[in-house]
Parts: structure tokens; sequence; C-alpha cells
């Protein structure tokens, strides 16, 4: 039996090394797996194989982090709009993914989401009112259901969004799992129809979650034991690292 799925020996390694820096990474923050493992994995595997890893990863992943988060009729009634989003938004990402420029869409993406966490830093009133909750999240989660499809790695702008409502930690993890739960089934049930996905990716991609899934055990370990305040601020600085990754990716491509 071939235990690396077709993958040379060190082509493996670096996926099992990704996933679990990945899933400390998520662990400790409620988001940046896909954003970890997206800018790693084209380093040594073709891009639409990575794309098709992260998808179904996703998936688990966040069924694991829903379940274990609770609230999950709370995160339902709350966040119905942004599923909706995400749903027409995840269909238009996949078809594009083969046309679409991730060369710009990496460095917009990245500068939006360095810029975001700069000016929380130095606004830290930032809020979105109850009034616009809904509209400005039905917006978000069809931009973001978009960038889902195109490469997997909307975390940022689904965070963008949950810092301005002031959510606990609990509930920010719990609401972020559910977002990437419906993100991951969308993306991943239309890679499968392109045939971006396969048996054998779906395969690599349960061999992937042993250690992403420690990954998320020892981030969340190390982040209970941290402060409200100390929390959002690892999420801005977590949003700004990985924001800057997304545009040394983007110029190094270009």
């Amino acid at each position: 039996m071939d235990v690396t799925l077709g993958l040379e020996l060190p082509e493996a390694i670096g996926l099992a090394a990704a996933f679990l820096f990945g899933g400390i990474i998520k662990g400790a923050m409620g988001f940046g797996l896909p954003l970890v493992t997206i800018s790693i994995l084209p380093n040594f595997l073709p891009i639409e194989l990575a794309l098709a890893i992260n998808a179904a990863t996703m998936v688990f992943t966040n069924l694991t982090q829903f379940l274990q988060a609770g609230f999950v009729m709370q995160t339902f009634t709350r966040f119905w709009p942004m599923i909706i989003g995400i749903s027409a938004g995840a269909l238009g990402g996949a078809f594009l993914v083969s046309s679409a420029d991730e060369v710009a869409l990496g460095l917009a993406m990245g500068l939006l989401v360095m810029a975001f966490a700069v000016l929380t830093v130095y606004v830290p009133r930032f809020h979105i009112s109850s009034k616009w909750e809904r509209p400005i999240g039905w917006g978000v989660g069809t931009i973001a259901g978009i960038v889902g499809g195109l490469i997997t790695a909307n975390g940022p702008l689904f965070v963008m969004y949950l810092v301005g409502l002031n959510l606990t930690r609990e509930f920010f993890i719990a609401t972020l799992a559910l977002l990437f739960l419906a993100t991951g089934i969308l993306v991943a049930g239309s890679y499968w129809t392109l045939g971006i996905l396969d048996s054998t990716r779906f395969m690599i991609a349960v061999a992937c979650l042993v250690p992403a899934l420690i990954g998320m055990k020892l981030g969340d370990v190390l982040s209970s034991r941290l402060s409200a305040d100390a929390f959002r601020n690892i999420v801005l600085a977590g949003l700004f690292v990985l924001g800057a990754n997304l545009v040394r990716r983007a110029l190094l491509a270009s």
C-alpha cells in the first residue's frame, strides 16, 4: 500500500509540517489554517492540489471546532445572512478559480488585511452597530465566499467583520467555525464537481487531518491561558502577519 498516496516522501513530510503549524495557529486564534497552508504548499505542490487539500480539510477541522465550541443554534440564528452570502459567493468563486488572477487577488487581500489590523490597533473603537450587522454580514459573506472559492483562504474577511462586533472569545471562535464550515462544504462540493478534488486528493486531505487536529489542540491549550485583551491583540497580530505573507507571496509570483 502506498502510504504517501502518490506523493514523494519530502512532499508528504512538508504537508504534515504545514498542517501541524496551521493547526496550531487555528487552535490559538480560531482561524488561519488555510492561509498558512496555502502560503506554504504551492512551494512544493501544484496549486490545484493545494487548493483541493485545503478545501477538504476545511470541512473536517471546522466541523470539529464548531461542535467543540458550542453555541450551535445561537450562531445559526444570528449569522444566517452570512451563510446565504457565502453560498452565493463560494459557488461563483470556485467556477472562476481557473481564470482568476491569483496574484492580484492575493496582493489586494493582503494589503487590506494589514491595513485593517493597523487601523484597529490605533482606532480601537471600531464597531459595527446592530442596525448594520446583517446587511454588512451578507455583503462580507458574499465576498468571502468568492475569495474562499478562489484561494480557500477567506478567514481575514470573516475576522475583520467579527472583530467589529466585539464578540466574546468563545462566541467568536464558534462563529468562525460555522462560517468556515459553510465555506468548506460549498467549496469542496464545487471542486469535486469541477474535478479539482477527487478521491485520491480527498484521501490526502484525510491524512492531513491528523497533524492539523494535533496542532489545533496545542494551539487551544496555549490560547486558553490568555485574557480577552491578549487574545484580541494576538488575533490582530496574526492578521497582520498573514496579510504580509499574502503580499509577499503575490510579489514573488509577479
